[in-house]
């Protein structure tokens, strides 16, 4: 079985689960419309070409404990330079973004010294609906500056709810921490993106 078919395989087994496109591009760390592309493929009803992105595979960090760690690390080493440049400023809470981006989160807010909080981002096109939640389990980022961390920046969509959650709670973003940016960009709703890999395409 190829990688391709392995990823569809996985797209399908989300779906089974009950998790929405937006869930599963999430989980995937793949664009809305890939999801629906790797849902479609091998039917009669997919007659158009696989949309532009590409899959970023970090199972070999995540599954882990050392190089997950190693990563978290890695990241806020960049984060506390970024600070040092005065590029962004000094977070006093770290966030993580769903479940991968949550293990995530908390290395890089033990490394930094720095009270922990989790969010869990719902997502969807219905701008009316709740965009997620603050844990309540952990530090209330209420009149804090905060750092929001998460494994892969695809389409920026869970990056700019997450922005929002914590607006609307009285938080302020200073900073958005990835492992890997598929953007393109520096810069999520005016918020510096910082990441150890970027993903270009050359076109």
């Amino acid at each position: 079985m190829n990688r391709l078919e392995e990823l569809v395989g996985k797209a399908h087994e989300l779906k089974s689960k009950g998790l929405s496109t937006y869930e599963i591009a999430e989980e995937l760390g793949v664009q809305p419309d890939t999801v629906v592309w790797l849902l479609l493929r091998g039917k009669e009803k997919i007659g158009k070409p696989a949309p532009h992105d590409v899959f970023v595979d970090w199972n070999h960090v995540g599954s882990s404990v050392r190089r997950l760690s190693l990563a978290g690390w890695a990241l806020a080493d960049l984060v506390h330079e970024r600070v040092e440049k005065g590029e962004c400023d000094e977070p006093e809470v770290v966030a993580g973004i769903g479940g991968s981006g949550v293990l995530l989160a908390y290395i890089v807010a033990e490394e930094l010294g720095k009270p922990f909080s989790a969010i869990k981002v719902y997502g969807g096109s219905d701008e009316s609906k709740q965009p997620g939640v603050i844990n309540p389990s952990f530090c209330d980022p209420k009149n804090r500056k905060v750092l929001i961390v998460d494994t892969v920046a695809g389409g920026g969509a869970a990056v700019r709810f997450a922005i929002k959650i914590l607006d609307e709670s009285g938080a302020k973003s200073t900073a958005v921490a990835v492992l890997v940016n598929k953007t393109g960009k520096d810069k999520v709703e005016g918020i510096p993106l910082l990441s150890l890999l970027e993903l270009l395409p050359v076109t």
